[in-house]
């Protein structure tokens, strides 16, 4: 439960601490990450300081040596008896290139360091329900098109996104995204999820390196742009007569000046001039697939290293090799490594002169500009295979370390029945400061499927239903939860929680909410398990309306055989359905007085109406004068 919802925005609340009855063993376990990871990112703090001053000297040493060695050329200059010229460059090259190496190793070790402790903090920040940092910018993009649930916080600079996140790719962000976004999984494949991220546990340090060799926490590596070069072919379809016919024309010039020489013609010039006219005139044929190899080669290099660790990786690991088959075997670092060959082989384009000279003597860039689309083909026949294995290893990946530094109780999963059960113990938002939240307890009892909410404002109300949400969405793509048990089914999450999305759409605040209910009606009918989570349920009109409207909303999912969920409310005479409706079951959140005549907030859930309110006690605390009733 949160203690900064809606229902906990005033001034006038306060928000206590875990009280040691409610203290579970995963909020202390995550207290301990925190206090670890804390204590990790002060020696990395330290050992970043120490490799900080270490190259600061490395590179003195290699400045000194660099004014050493003009100086000692200087002085050279003035004994031209002395002859130690070529000893004293060669000493130099040897010393100042071995600096030159070992400043570069540090300044690597330290760049490596760097991210490792960006990622020690994300992950402390997350362990004690912080804003981790992590970007979402790039993720809010990419889910145009995908249905999330924007009610439970998805997305957003402190959400369930950020706390999961560990992708490296566009891809791996898109495969995450489509995981949150998309129905639920099956009990059967939510439960071959769970135990993948069982089997992937001890690459959890492999993942983390993978992060630290991509640098991935500033910008998305790019897949889609190897997509779009790998698509199209480089040339045009005649291409290949092209090459095949120069050659055929420059060994035909080659045996014609031979002959030309020993027969004494003296036409081996113009035998040259006609091959070298014949070449160059289809050099235009090679520049564009020289830059569109470039390019390809460019986004390639980013993604190497990954692949590359893999590579080795998967040799040593039995479930990388499962999960990463045709990266194993096809080995898209090497390809990219033999791109790069070709690539070097055309690099004579870069200078005009001796790329005329050369191309001149021998179709040297057309032969190149060949080689090079046959490597493309290669690696557009198994390189989309090895994004998609790379992306759902991302994927894998972020619940990996997710289970380990955040949380790693799974949730029973079981077949929805008639009725989808629903049952949970210690259950909380995990997007919470940890000394704050408030776990509750909760099950259904038998032939209960509505849980009817009601209480005193900013008790609680609004953030219990984000809590359940964001957990069952998390249950729903195989993820651990925030819990110390949660039974569950796989389940359609419908909230009506917010309706600022459908007010931009120029619709009055009541009539979009009444559209999100009516399509939450509708989902209710089909036979697929469905979560239903309604806030404040008919807000937007007045009490007589909004009681005849709710009550005819509730007695619909009430009556709903595949239906789970809860409905929040202030109107108190909706709890006398509970009689008339055996399904409904009344719970509620309330506050508590101090001695001090203070309000307290317990958040915590309890069985039947609402004994309290409170709004007229807040209007006066914040100094409106309100006649007694």
């Amino acid at each position: 439960m949160s203690m900064t919802s809606s229902d906990s925005a005033a001034p006038v609340s306060s928000a206590p601490p875990v009280s040691n009855d409610r203290a579970t063993p995963l909020l202390s376990r995550s207290s301990k990450v925190a206090a670890k990871l804390n204590e990790r990112g002060k020696k990395l703090d330290a050992r970043i300081l120490r490799v900080r001053k270490k190259l600061r000297l490395f590179q003195n040493i290699r400045l000194s040596i660099a004014g050493l060695f003009f100086l000692v050329l200087a002085l050279l200059t003035t004994k031209p008896e002395w002859r130690l010229e070529l000893p004293v460059i060669a000493a130099f090259v040897v010393v100042f290139g071995f600096y030159v190496a070992r400043t570069r190793r540090i300044d690597r070790h330290l760049n490596l360091l760097r991210r490792l402790r960006v990622f020690c903090d994300r992950q402390e920040k997350r362990a004690r329900g912080l804003p981790s940092g992590r970007s979402f910018e790039g993720a809010e993009k990419a889910a145009t098109n995908l249905a999330l649930n924007h009610d439970l916080g998805v997305l957003g600079s402190h959400s369930l996104w950020t706390l999961l996140d560990e992708t490296l790719t566009e891809g791996g962000q898109s495969r995450l995204l489509e995981w949150i976004s998309q129905k639920p999984l099956s009990a059967t494949d939510i439960k071959k999820r769970q135990s993948q991220v069982r089997a992937l546990r001890r690459e959890r340090w492999f993942f983390t390196r993978l992060a630290l060799v991509a640098d991935a926490d500033d910008f998305r590596l790019s897949s889609s742009q190897i997509l779009k070069f790998l698509k199209k072919p480089f040339v045009a379809g005649r291409f290949n007569l092209i090459v095949v016919g120069t050659w055929l024309i420059w060994i035909a010039a080659i045996v014609l000046i031979v002959l030309s020489l020993r027969a004494g013609w003296k036409l081996e010039g113009l035998f040259f001039v006609l091959f070298a006219a014949s070449s160059l005139a289809f050099l235009n044929k090679a520049a564009a697939p020289f830059a569109k190899g470039v390019g390809l080669s460019h986004h390639l290099s980013l993604l190497a290293p990954i692949f590359e660790a893999l590579e080795n990786r998967s040799q040593k690991s039995e479930a990388l090799q499962q999960l990463c088959p045709v990266t194993s075997g096809s080995g898209p670092s090497r390809q990219a490594r033999k791109l790069n060959v070709v690539l070097a082989f055309m690099s004579v384009q870069a200078n005009p002169l001796v790329y005329l000279i050369v191309n001149a003597i021998v179709p040297w860039s057309l032969t190149g500009t060949y080689f090079l689309e046959r490597r493309r083909k290669r690696i557009a026949y198994t390189f989309p295979q090895c994004l998609e294995e790379l992306s759902e290893l991302e994927a894998l990946a972020s619940l990996v370390i997710f289970e380990y530094y955040q949380t790693d109780v799974y949730p029973e999963v079981k077949d929805a029945a008639r009725r989808p059960p629903l049952a949970f113990k210690m259950l909380f938002h995990p997007l919470i400061d940890r000394e704050r939240v408030v776990p509750n307890d909760f099950h259904f009892p038998t032939g209960k499927n509505l849980g009817l909410l009601t209480g005193s404002n900013m008790s609680g109300k609004s953030t219990f239903l984000r809590t359940i949400g964001v957990n069952q969405i998390l249950a729903n793509i195989g993820a651990p939860v925030f819990a110390e048990k949660f039974e569950t089914s796989p389940l359609t999450i419908e909230t009506c929680i917010e309706v600022s999305d459908s007010l931009r759409d120029g619709f009055s605040y009541f009539y979009a909410e009444v559209r999100r209910l009516k399509a939450l009606l509708e989902t209710s009918k089909h036979d697929q398990a469905m979560l239903y989570l309604i806030d404040e349920i008919f807000r937007g009109t007045n009490n007589r309306e909004r009681h005849i409207g709710s009550r005819a909303v509730i007695r619909t999912l009430a009556a709903s055989p595949h239906s789970i969920g809860f409905i929040s409310t202030h109107d108190l005479e909706l709890t006398a359905l509970e009689s008339s409706s055996p399904t409904v079951l009344n719970l509620h959140f309330r506050e508590e007085i101090s001695p001090q005549g203070e309000m307290l907030f317990t958040y915590l859930l309890r069985h039947g109406p609402c004994p309290t309110t409170n709004a007229l006690k807040i209007m006066a605390a914040e100094g409106i004068e309100v006649e007694d009733p």
